[in-house]
């Protein structure tokens, strides 16, 4: 789900769609990300007379901090919900298509830790580095996949996050 994983054109409306958003919420963030310079329309098509435009990443989302920020907390706290729900429903289909385990090694890992300001600054780094890393393969495989036959490219997901955790609820 989303632009940049993988990228790709999306307009407000198939954004809408694949994340049960409304259209008019869909619209609304589309509008700001393209305030903020993340996101540029790349095409404008006639459509049951409406126009509906299709948006292209400008930076992938590693690249633009200064913009994230600009965006307020709802446009963030709604994206980041609504990138969640596409991960988990790409594991979940992997799952419940029997893809999860397709390919040798898969790996889930979930956990939560205790840690001081040091320590959150250090995973927080790990994860940055391997995000990075992530990009540049992807930007490797995209050039090496364009001359294979399509039943030998597949796709592969992702999620890595960290943040601060509520605390567990109390067992009863």
């Amino acid at each position: 789900m989303g632009m940049n994983a993988p990228v790709r054109e999306l307009s407000p409306s198939e954004f809408a769609e694949e994340a049960g958003v409304s259209m008019g919420l869909s619209s609304y963030h589309f509008r700001e990300l393209a305030k903020a310079g993340c996101i540029e329309v790349v095409e404008t098509v006639q459509r049951r007379g409406a126009t509906e435009h299709r948006y292209y990443p400008v930076k992938r989302a590693l690249a633009w901090t200064r913009e994230w920020e600009a965006l307020g907390p709802m446009v963030r706290q709604t994206l980041a919900a609504t990138a969640l729900g596409g991960a988990c429903e790409a594991i979940g289909n992997a799952i419940d298509q029997g893809m999860f385990e397709g390919l040798p090694d898969s790996i889930m890992a979930w956990d939560v830790m205790r840690v001081d300001m040091e320590g959150y600054e250090k995973g927080h780094g790990i994860l940055e580095r391997a995000v990075g890393e992530l990009v540049a393969l992807s930007d490797e495989c995209a050039e090496r996949v364009k001359g294979l036959p399509p039943e030998q490219v597949f796709l592969v997901s992702y999620l890595l996050s960290i943040f601060e955790s509520p605390a567990r609820p109390e067992k009863a």
